[in-house]
């Protein structure tokens, strides 16, 4: 994230959508900013640490959650139900979105995060920040992630990204 000084920051937009072949009870996902750089596994994004981004949680089939911790996982905070994690099963039964997030280079632990659910009204806009060590991933470098996992069932789950951008200042 910024850390001030004209130092850090970025911008992250992706289009996504979810689209399992058939329902997964527990289905997990992430995308977004994270320090990791390993394999994703089957763990509970609201529980990572200097990561930031947007979650299902595998205890909610019904909406979506902006998710973040720097050295400790904060509490996610729920979007609500016009934003569900997918409409229906299948390939074109995802719910596509178009999901930011922004963090100057001059603002220490500031970051600014959009969701807009495409092709409907639904739009979500917040802030994190500023924050510490201890609540946004500062002082480390982040790379974009994008996972989705289906929590031990035996079944198969499925992202699709349509694109990925990523700037920095410098």
């Amino acid at each position: 994230l910024g850390i001030g000084g004209g130092i850090g920051g970025f911008f992250f937009s992706t289009r996504f959508a979810n689209t399992d072949a058939a329902a997964c009870s527990g289905a997990r996902s992430f995308c977004g900013m994270t320090s990791s750089v390993a394999t994703a596994t089957n763990v509970e994004p609201n529980t990572l640490t200097n990561a930031i981004g947007l979650a299902q949680l595998s205890t909610d089939a019904t909406q979506l959650y902006i998710t973040y911790g720097g050295s400790t996982a904060q509490t996610a905070i729920a979007l609500g139900t016009n934003f569900p994690p997918m409409e229906s099963t299948g390939a074109t039964g995802g719910t596509m979105y178009d999901f930011s997030l922004f963090s100057p280079p001059n603002q220490n632990g500031v970051c600014y995060y959009s969701l807009e659910r495409v092709g409907t009204s639904y739009a979500v806009y917040g802030t994190l920040g500023p924050g510490t060590t201890t609540t946004l991933p500062l002082n480390t470098l982040l790379s974009p992630r994008i996972w989705r996992c289906n929590n031990a069932q035996a079944l198969a789950v499925a992202v699709d990204i349509m694109n990925i951008y990523l700037e920095t200042d410098y």
